[in-house]
């Protein structure tokens, strides 16, 4: 059968663009781990994290890339006399890249779980820390107040009554004079408070952590895992008949 245009042409077309995917995904991640993004803050394992996320995000477009180039080299194949081209180095070549592939999604779900549960904890141990210094801060205006004299709090109630009387304090402002008045009438009352406010806070920022590092932890996971599962696909099959 004699090769036609679109006999040739479409087999190149896909070996073409298969290539430029895989080529360009290639650029793009190097460029996205070289020149991350300014206001990420990425020290020790956490750049790891960043790198691996930013692999399985990336991961299908050199996976579209590879089964172009093995599309358009069957193409070859079945609508030419002679069967294409039958170099194997490139085919070799073509189904190693997407084993190694396999191989790398495949070692990044572990260290994606491990990290993530790290990073977890650190968060924590981070949020309970800085709980405690503001507790400890509370207990100290505490003291400071029932050291004042009677005079001293008169004083500064009278100040505080006549901000908020002006009207001026607003927002932010107005709440914290609320909260120093409270602390000179009522010390006691104002302590139970900030401890309420401040377990309120801490319980919302760790179900923010653990919230996010669950869907980090499991998307970035799950995602890697059908990656490898279809680049060890490729490229174990394809290496299996081109060596046989």
């Amino acid at each position: 059968m004699q090769p036609t245009v679109s006999s040739f042409l479409t087999p190149l077309a896909l070996k073409t663009a298969g290539a430029v995917l895989i080529l360009s995904s290639l650029i793009d991640l190097i460029f996205m781990l070289w020149l991350p993004p300014e206001n990420l803050v990425l020290e020790g394992n956490r750049w790891w994290l960043y790198a691996t996320s930013q692999l399985v995000d990336r991961g299908l477009l050199p996976l579209v890339g590879i089964a172009f180039v093995v599309a358009g080299d069957w193409i070859a194949i079945v609508s030419t006399e002679d069967g294409g081209d039958r170099g194997n180095a490139w085919r070799i070549g073509t189904f190693s890249l997407a084993s190694l592939l396999g191989l790398i999604f495949i070692l990044i779900i572990p260290f994606q779980i491990v990290t993530t549960n790290d990073f977890k904890a650190q968060d924590l141990t981070k949020i309970s820390e800085e709980a405690t210094q503001i507790k400890q801060g509370i207990e100290g205006n505490l003291q400071q107040i029932n050291a004042l004299s009677k005079d001293k709090v008169k004083e500064q109630l009278t100040a505080i009554d006549k901000e908020i009387a002006s009207g001026q304090a607003q927002g932010e402002r107005l709440a914290n004079l609320q909260l120093n008045k409270l602390l000179l009438t009522d010390p006691k009352k104002f302590a139970q408070k900030s401890d309420q406010n401040l377990q309120l806070q801490r319980q919302k920022r760790e179900a923010q952590v653990n919230t996010r590092m669950l869907q980090t932890g499991v998307r970035t996971s799950l995602a890697s895992f059908l990656l490898a599962i279809a680049y060890i696909t490729i490229g174990w099959t394809g290496l299996r008949r081109v060596l046989r």
